[in-house]
């Protein structure tokens, strides 16, 4: 069983990946706020990140790229996978989806809406 904190402001998306997950097996912590996120990750240290793209505090983007910093020092033992969603589509562009893949460090880019099925077999591939 693996830790994940899911991160979305929308109460909805929180609850139904909440309980798909906890389907599949794994323990499940949620946040609705990006500075909160990096509390808790720093805090609690989970197995994976799934992380919405838009949220109060601070965006997905940049919460993620403070966490790829944070394990560049040495603060965490190992690196966390991060998911990230968002309902902006940029797979139509290429270069600018890199670019922000690139920034934020994210291991992979979900795109609203999605199945919880295959966001489940994306989880599963990145904690083998």
């Amino acid at each position: 069983m693996a830790k994940i904190l899911v991160v979305d402001d929308e109460l909805d998306v929180l609850e139904t990946v909440t309980y798909r997950l906890e389907q599949a097996g794994h323990e499940v912590e949620t946040s609705a706020d990006g500075i909160q996120a990096l509390g808790m990750v720093r805090a609690e240290q989970p197995d994976l990140l799934i992380l919405d793209v838009m949220l109060p505090g601070e965006n997905g983007y940049r919460v993620a790229h403070y966490l790829r910093e944070d394990e560049s020092a040495g603060v965490y033992p190992r690196r966390l996978p991060i998911i990230l969603l968002t309902a902006r589509d940029l797979s139509a562009e290429p270069d600018r989806e890199k670019m922000f893949m690139n920034f934020s460090g994210a291991d992979r880019v979900i795109y609203k809406p999605f199945d919880l099925d295959d966001l489940v077999r994306q989880v599963n591939e990145l904690l083998e």
